[in-house]
């Protein structure tokens, strides 16, 4: 059953204005998961609104299973929580804003987790659920809809700065992140797939141990919200190297950058050199640059690409095939290095489409004098089919995970998320 308007209800939220003398009301705000419509369509996304009713219902019943959830008709992905009075254990109970803020924080620990996973095959991150709260005194001089109505104003003024509060103190958080070096890189080995000999390591940025930015997803969702990529990038840049020197091992390192990085003067000409340490030379770097990034910055990144070449670095296009129909503009850059997007790696040898997708990018490869990479590699069959389309060299789980390269020689096998 959908859950009804408040419009819908409102002789019985107005019954409970009368009677109390107050309304109290939590506001839900599931506003960040309404691209999915405009990207899935309208079908996808009323399958998926089927799913979070329920999480919605089951919330009012763990918390106040006698008060009234609604929907806010202006407003589809907005519910309200109309409080039906004092808690009839408590009668006595004076009114205290802080258990609406509790009430508030509450719903939000429960909504966030159970949302995400509903939402996850359809957004990369997590949504955010903003959660509000209000409170009005009953008077009979004024109409009752316009109390409402009151009501929900200052339970949406509550959620925005609630809002404003939690991006600047995650805004904080980050800065502290960048500006005390509390991020570390993984490595994950690349192989040549026939004998699974290692020939070189991609460097994955990761955040503080054991914290929600630990995952490079969570932590450049953050940094692009905020304006910092370009800082956040620098950082974990700066300490690829410093962990690649302790990491001790053999063989090419894979950088991923952005195109901040061919701007930033700290990176460019001979300076770049203070960045590898003393067993690192610019020929055994590959800076790896998405092909979305190509696509859009393909001016900007031919003429810088030059000094960083003459130097003896290369350059990889990473997540070549995801999508965006630039195989032409990404051999125009001639990269050394082609790593096929993951998506057309997952179940390849029963995918004839990605089949063909990967014997023309072989093909370009070829072409431009490029070696290519197959990233994603889960499975010894799709080891198989990438090896029979020509593919010598791979990368993903079936080969290894990612290493942390401060585990203890014992553990250096020990594999990170």
């Amino acid at each position: 059953m959908s859950i009804a308007t408040f419009r819908d209800l409102h002789d019985e939220i107005g019954r409970v204005l009368r009677e109390h003398g107050c309304l109290g009301a939590v506001l839900v705000d599931l506003g960040p998961i309404a691209h999915i419509e405009r990207s899935y369509g309208g079908a996808t996304y009323q399958g998926l609104r089927k799913q979070i009713d329920p999480v919605l219902q089951e919330m009012k019943e763990r918390f106040r299973q006698g008060d009234i959830l609604t929907r806010d008709e202006r407003e589809g992905d907005r519910f309200l929580l109309f409080l039906a009075g004092r808690r009839m254990q408590e009668p006595s109970a004076p009114f205290q804003a802080a258990d609406l803020r509790k009430l508030a924080e509450r719903v939000e620990e429960f909504l966030q987790p159970r949302i995400g996973r509903l939402t996850l095959p359809y957004r990369r991150e997590r949504p955010i659920i903003d959660v509000g709260y209000g409170f009005v005194l009953f008077s009979p001089l004024e109409n009752e809809e316009r109390q409402v109505l009151r009501l929900i104003e200052d339970a949406d003024e509550s959620l925005d700065l609630r809002r404003r509060n939690r991006d600047r103190d995650q805004k904080e958080q980050l800065l502290e992140i960048i500006y005390n070096r509390q991020i570390w890189t993984a490595f994950q080995p690349i192989v040549e797939i026939e004998g699974r000999q290692t020939v070189g390591w991609e460097g994955l940025s990761r955040g503080p141990r054991a914290s929600e930015l630990e995952l490079p997803l969570a932590m450049f969702g953050r940094a692009s919200r905020h304006g910092l990529t370009e800082e956040l990038e620098r950082s974990c840049r700066r300490q690829g190297f410093a962990d690649w020197e302790a990491f001790g091992a053999p063989g090419r390192l894979f950088l991923n950058t952005v195109p901040a990085t061919i701007r930033d003067t700290s990176f460019l000409g001979r300076g770049v050199l203070d960045y590898l340490g003393p067993r690192l030379s610019p020929r055994l770097v590959t800076l790896e640059i998405t092909e979305r990034q190509v696509i859009e910055n393909l001016n900007l990144y031919r003429d810088a690409m030059h000094s960083f070449l003459e130097m003896g670095f290369s350059f990889a296009i990473d997540d070549v095939g995801a999508g965006y129909s630039g195989l032409e503009t990404v051999a125009a850059l001639r990269p050394n290095y082609l790593k096929i997007d993951m998506s057309l790696v997952r179940d390849v040898h029963q995918k004839k489409v990605s089949q063909q997708v990967v014997k023309a990018i072989l093909e370009m490869g070829t072409g431009i004098g490029a070696t290519v990479i197959a990233e994603g590699i889960q499975s010894q069959e799709e080891a198989d089919a990438v090896r029979s389309l020509g593919v010598r060299f791979g990368q993903g789980y079936h080969f290894g995970r990612p290493v942390d390269p401060y585990a203890s020689p014992r553990s250096k096998a020990a594999v990170v998320s």
